[in-house]
This record gives C-alpha cells, sequence and structure tokens, in this order.
C-alpha cells in the first residue's frame, strides 16, 4: 500500500546511507538460483523445508533464494583475483522466499520478504572480525536513526552456520522470540544461545534421545546428562550432532541420578556405546564424573559442552551473582561471523602472506518488512493509533480542513519553507487531507490511525482567529506544559495545542528539535 511504500522507502534511505559509510557496494543477484552450489557448501541439506524450489521446461531444479551466500561467494571467485582487492563489502536489498510452515503475524513471517543483506570478505580472521564489529556498530546506528528501541543479543547461526552470530530485537510482547537478560552486568542472548550460571544442585538428570528418521523409525540414539532441574538445550545439541540437525530429535527424562551414584555414569545409565549413539555431557558435571566418562569412551561418541537451556531465574554465568530476567521481543536483524563456512567449500582464495588461504566472510540482514511491521507493532501503544518515530513515517504532517478553505496552501508554504539548521525538514513529507466527501470526524479519526507524527487541523479558531489546532504524536516525546508561549495539552502519548499560524514554525522548532535533529 502506498502509506507502507514510503515507510519501506525511508527504512532503505537510512540502511543504504549507513552502509555506504562503512564501504558497502550495492548490488543486485538473481533470485532464480541452480541449487549446484548449495549441495556443495551443506546448505542444501541443512536449510529443510523452508526452500521453495521449481523445476523448469528442461527439467533443472531452480530454487527461490531465501539467502545468497553461495551465489556472492560464486560471484567474487569469479571477479576477485588479488588480495589488493580485499576487503570486500556488498550488499542488496531485495525480496526473499522462504517456504514458512505456519505463515502468520502479517508481514512478520510471511513466504515472501523484503530483506537487505550485506556479505563481507576479508583474506584474514582478524580482519573478518574487525569487519564484524564494524558492522555491529553500524547496524546500532540504523536503528538509532530508526527511532524505536531496540536490544542486541548473543543468538544462534542457525542454518547460516558460521562461531558466532547477534540478533537486534525490537522488545515487544509479540515478538515469538524469548531474550534473557541479566539485571546486574547487561548480559543478553537469545534462549536458544544463552548461558547460565551452574546449578549447585548435587544430582543430574539423564534425558534419552531418539532421533526419527523419515519414515518414522529410531534411527540414532544419545543420552544426555545436565544438572537436576535443567532442561537440555537441543539447538546446542544439534549444532554438534549432525544426524540430529537434519532430522527429528525427541528427548525424555529417562533417570534422576545423586552424586554419589554418578562415579561410573556409563553404568548408571545403563549406556551402550555403538555407531549409532552418543553421550553428550554437560561440562557443569563434577571434574571427578567427567574424567571417568572420558576415560571410558573414545573419539566421536561423546561430546563435552554446555547442553542446558537458560531460563528466567537462573543467575548468569557472566557476573555470576545477576539474575536472567525473560523478555518477548521480534527479531529485525540478524549478523555473523562466516569465517570459511562458504569460501571453504567453494573454493574461494586469496593468496595472503605467501600463502593460499581462504577468504574470510561475514553476512549481515536487516528485514525491511520485519522492520516496518515491528515498528508499527511498538508505535501503537495507547490503542488509539500508529505513533511513527520521524524518521520513517510515511508523512511527517497532515493539514486537515474541517470545512473548505482556500488557506490550505498558505499553510501548507508555512510548513514547506520551515527549516531547523537550515534544512526544510517538512519537504516532500506534507500530506493534505482533502477528501472533503468523508465527515469530519472521520478524517481526524484517520489521521491518529495512520500515524501521522505532526496533524494540523483547520477548524473554527482557524477562520475566526487564524489558530489551528496542532496534534504531536511521536514516539518518546515529552514536552512540557507550555512551548514558545503556548499552553500544551497532553497524556505522553499526544499533545494538543491552539497556536496562531505566525508562531507555527517556532512552536513546531521548539517542541520537535531534537526529533529533527534525530530524522
Amino acid at each position: 500500500m502506498p502509506m507502507a511504500q514510503r515507510v519501506i522507502a525511508k527504512i532503505e534511505a537510512i540502511i543504504d546511507e549507513e552502509m555506504q559509510r562503512v564501504g558497502g557496494q550495492k548490488m543486485t543477484l538473481p533470485n532464480l538460483l541452480p541449487p549446484e552450489n548449495w549441495k556443495k557448501s551443506g546448505h542444501w541439506d541443512s536449510v529443510g523445508d523452508e526452500l521453495f524450489s521449481l523445476t523448469d521446461r528442461k527439467k533443472s531444479t531452480l530454487i527461490l533464494g531465501p539467502t545468497h551466500e553461495e551465489e556472492i561467494t560464486a560471484t567474487v571467485k569469479y571477479m576477485v583475483h588479488s588480495y589488493r582487492r580485499y576487503p570486500l563489502r556488498l550488499y542488496q536489498t531485495t525480496r526473499k522466499f522462504r517456504d514458512e510452515a505456519r505463515p502468520r503475524a502479517g508481514l512478520l513471517r510471511g513466504r515472501e520478504f523484503i530483506m537487505k543483506d550485506m556479505y563481507s570478505f576479508d583474506v584474514c580472521e582478524q580482519a573478518a572480525m574487525d569487519t564484524f564489529y564494524t558492522l555491529e556498530t553500524a547496524y546500532r546506528r540504523c536503528f538509532d536513526r530508526i527511532g524505536v528501541p531496540y536490544a542486541v543479543a548473543e543468538a544462534d547461526s542457525g542454518s547460516i552456520g558460521g562461531s558466532m552470530s547477534k540478533e537486534f530485537h525490537f522488545v515487544n510482547s509479540a515478538g515469538e522470540d524469548t531474550l534473557l537478560k541479566c539485571k546486574g552486568c547487561g548480559y543478553m542472548a537469545n534462549e536458544e544461545r544463552a548461558r547460565s550460571a551452574v546449578c549447585s544442585e548435587d544430582k543430574v538428570d539423564v534425558y534419552h534421545g531418539n532421533v526419527i528418521g523419515e519414515s518414522g523409525a529410531v534411527v540414532r540414539q544419545c543420552k544426555v546428562v545436565v544438572p537436576a532441574n535443567c532442561q537440555p538445550n537441543t539447538i546446542k545439541i544439534k549444532q554438534v550432532w549432525p544426524i540430529a540437525a537434519k532430522e527429528k530429535l525427541e528427548l525424555a527424562l529417562q533417570t534422576t541420578l545423586a552424586g554419589n551414584e554418578t562415579e561410573d555414569l556409563l553404568e548408571s545409565i545403563g549406556y551402550k556405546q555403538d555407531a549409532q549413539s552418543c553421550l553428550l555431557l554437560d561440562t557443569s558435571m563434577p571434574s571427578q564424573m567427567v574424567d571417568t566418562v572420558k576415560n571410558g569412551m573414545a573419539g566421536e561418541a561423546l561430546y563435552l559442552g554446555d547442553w542446558r537451556l537458560a531460563k528466567a531465574g537462573d543467575h548468569c554465568a557472566e557476573c555470576q551473582h545477576g539474575v536472567l530476567e525473560a523478555q518477548r521481543a521480534i527479531e529485525v536483524a540478524h549478523i555473523f561471523y562466516l569465517g570459511d563456512k562458504y569460501s571453504k567449500p567453494l573454493d574461494l582464495c586469496v593468496r595472503y602472506q605467501d600463502q593460499n588461504n581462504y577468504v574470510q566472510m561475514g553476512c549481515y540482514g536487516i528485514g525491511v518488512t520485519r522492520v516496518l511491521q515491528a515498528a508499527a507493532e511498538c508505535s501503537n501503544a495507547d490503542g488509539r493509533g500508529l505513533r511513527w518515530p520521524m524518521s520513517i513515517a510515511p508523512y511527517l504532517a497532515t493539514i486537515v480542513p474541517l470545512y473548505k478553505t482556500d488557506r490550505v496552501n498558505e499553510l501548507y508554504d508555512r510548513l514547506l519553507n520551515m527549516r531547523v539548521d537550515g534544512k526544510q525538514v517538512f519537504a516532500g513529507n506534507i500530506a493534505v487531507e482533502d477528501r472533503d466527501y468523508l465527515s469530519a470526524g472521520f478524517r481526524l479519526y484517520d489521521a491518529q490511525l495512520l500515524g501521522f507524527p505532526v496533524t494540523i487541523v483547520l477548524g473554527k479558531k482557524f477562520k475566526q482567529a487564524s489558530e489551528v489546532e496542532v496534534q504531536l504524536r511521536v514516539p518518546l516525546l515529552e514536552i512540557p506544559q507550555r512551548v514558545a508561549g503556548v499552553a500544551v495539552e497532553g497524556d505522553g502519548y499526544e499533545y494538543r495545542a491552539f497556536v496562531h499560524v505566525d508562531k507555527l514554525s517556532e512552536f513546531l522548532t521548539c517542541a520537535l528539535k531534537e526529533h529533527f535533529k534525530a530524522k
């Protein structure tokens, strides 16, 4: 729709400015893709049923791109042959396609969406890590400018892969993600990735796991040992046990053991080592028990690590004394350090310091249409209508005449010529409500519903004394009871004042100066 399209255009403009500020070069990759490179990278198997595929008239398989790591890697391999061309930061804003099992929540989870994705290429790991943190800072600037409060959390890398990733979220009860935040040190992570301090209880829970194949038969088995009253984290398990990531993993509590029963853990849980099974032992267990198990097992059947699912109320693993609290949130961006996840299988190398190295990569995505809807969700706190941040509002101001008057153009010109720090802040951002076939009440309600930051109403006082009613609906706006000598009424969500047209520019400048600067 036209209003949403204007919001999208403003979001994209902010992103373009910040990506180009850090050396990003904009390009466009195809959306109809051959699967060969996806199979080489392993992405074909890991992405699962979310991949849209089709067959052309020649019976060749093609896919609709949900992401473009393989394509950009192949492009750079073909185009770049010297270390002098690195670093590279290439990005696009395009439509993506994913076969979501349950499309829902409007633009938050659909099968087609708009995303900005940047891919970085560096000659060594240190340079790639520097790029990762540079892009994290650039993303923070993007969301600072967009103007919706956000949170940055450690995250699971999912099917994209890589050794490190962070998510950007708008905190909102409508979100599908749960973030865990330490009240003490500020540590924050998605619950899939979060770590908590070790439970002090001297007991362990043993879970039996079955990996279920497509036929419904059990194809692998495992045992997972975690501190008592802790749930296993299946996301972490699937990261290290590939067969569980490809198939369905079912876990059930088998038994609880006291501390004095864990010296011979393998016998206590009935574990039998074979090619079809494995043991995942949480490293928070007593060191004597861990050593006993390591001595009793050999090779790849044993996985040591943090297999616990952190939860609200746990103590923080970073500071040890803070308590984790849960927040629902909407993910709007995700950044990944990929390393050689894609460059190695696709053989993207660079000759650097007298040796051939796989190019180190990162990828950085912002869901543009998700930002649109998430910002709308977060801006409707009072239930009376949207309150767009001024940086992405479809129009900054609307003029609503309640009767026919030839002075609308006068008000339009006053706004158009209004300057803050030398800039015409309303240029191209003024909508005139000229649907005089609708009732005055409907037009006022519609202006409120659409969330214009500034609504200027031409009513009786305008006719009698050239005074307009100014309505301000701007997130995080706090203004005093008098601005530029004009009395203001408000409840924190909406402010109203009657202003003479000669003082309109002064009033708006004083009331909204900080928001104009942010824009």
